[in-house]
């Protein structure tokens, strides 16, 4: 039921009509009604004509979200045409897995809600606290829809506080095992979910994958940073290559070493803080034919974007040393804080300072699960540089 209604500033209804869905607080002349926290309002522009609705939510940055420039009900109905349209799309664009992101949010018309299927599970984040009120719509159609065997909620993060929401994790329906078994491009992978260790496997990465694992040559050296549980390592072993993977996380090492027994793969795995490792084995004169920096979203706020360029600095100019002559550097960076143009400077600075002439070959983007819409340019997120020295 709509409760309110929300005027918009005039001049400021194009780029909503045009299909972006956030609306920030000076964007907003009025509130009427007194729409309850969470509560859907009518989006009208300053001459009462119906923009669309959407959720409201005074707490947070953006206190509208817009689920549809229609003026249509926000019902059962709603959500499952929704979740048919985002079906259709997988099911033309992802193959050879069993794993994916079904909902990416605001590209699929749906604020707040993101969902992603691990075999016959599925993982939950809401981000909203108007997604939250709409739970007793959206859950039960996932469920006939869909016929998971569980479906997990891990909405844990931080960005929940900005909504007046506390962090949620545990099982809405079915079961929910410790580890799901998923298979990509022919190999298996174990996906954790059991509370207290990160849960997920990064599915935005697999086109990426797959590319590195079409160029890699039987004998060369790869090194993958960040490895989380190995996949770009394992990619790259089965294509030939003696995989090295890094990451700080005993418990993400010891889970790679288990996909590697599983998929009958060797690779070296270490356990080690990546920007302290990097000069260490420059010291010891490491060298790699390819080498993949794929660190976590170190700036999830704009404020926080000078830290992620220089840790990005850091990791280029650390891993150039340790590149074989004609070697390759896959740089990705998570964070739309972080632009194309910032990301190239970072590099092309960091390669200057060592003097290191680095060729771009190749720019890629996130998986097609995770569709970019382009009249909302923060769901443009992931960016890998393909380069070569």
């Amino acid at each position: 039921m709509i409760e309110g209604i929300a005027k918009i500033v005039g001049g400021r209804e194009k780029k909503l009509q045009h299909g972006y869905p956030w609306v920030q607080r000076g964007e907003i002349s009025e509130v009427l009604g007194a729409p309850t926290p969470g509560a859907l309002v009518r989006i009208v522009n300053f001459r009462n004509e119906t923009l669309g609705i959407g959720t409201y939510n005074p707490q947070s940055r953006f206190p509208v979200r817009v689920l549809t420039t229609a003026d249509e009900p926000i019902d059962r109905a709603f959500f499952e045409q929704r979740l048919e349209r985002a079906l259709r799309h997988r099911q033309r664009v992802v193959q050879d897995t069993n794993a994916m992101r079904l909902v990416f949010s605001e590209s699929d018309g749906l604020p707040g809600l993101i969902v992603d299927q691990y075999a016959d599970y599925l993982v939950v984040q809401v981000r909203t606290l108007g997604m939250e009120r709409l739970r007793e719509l959206w859950l039960p159609t996932l469920i006939e829809q869909l016929e998971p065997k569980g479906v997990i909620e891990r909405s844990e993060m931080a960005s929940r506080a900005e909504e007046g929401l506390e962090p949620v994790a545990g099982v809405l329906h079915g079961d929910a095992p410790e580890l799901i078994e998923i298979e990509e491009s022919g190999l298996t992978f174990l996906v954790p979910t059991d509370a207290g260790r990160k849960t997920g496997f990064y599915l935005d990465q697999r086109e990426n994958r797959r590319r590195l694992a079409a160029q890699v040559r039987p004998g060369e050296r790869v090194l993958d940073l960040f490895c989380y549980t190995g996949a770009f390592a394992l990619y790259a072993a089965r294509a030939g290559a003696h995989a090295v993977g890094v990451d700080i996380l005993p418990d993400a090492i010891d889970l790679a070493e288990v996909h590697a027994r599983r998929n009958r793969l060797e690779a070296h795995w270490i356990v080690e803080n990546a920007f302290d490792w990097l000069p260490q084995a420059a010291e010891q004169g490491a060298q790699f034919d390819w080498i993949v920096l794929d660190p976590p979203a170190i700036a999830k706020r704009q404020d926080q974007k000078d830290s992620l360029r220089w840790a990005i600095w850091k990791l280029v100019y650390h891993a150039l040393p340790l590149l074989s002559e004609g070697g390759r550097l896959v740089v990705c960076s998570c964070a739309y804080q972080l632009s194309l143009a910032e990301m190239l400077d970072t590099v092309r600075l960091a390669a200057t300072d060592r003097t290191t002439p680095l060729f771009l070959e190749e720019i890629t983007f996130q998986a097609p699960d995770h569709p970019y819409l382009l009249q909302f340019p923060e769901s443009l997120y992931l960016k890998c540089l393909w380069a070569r020295v």
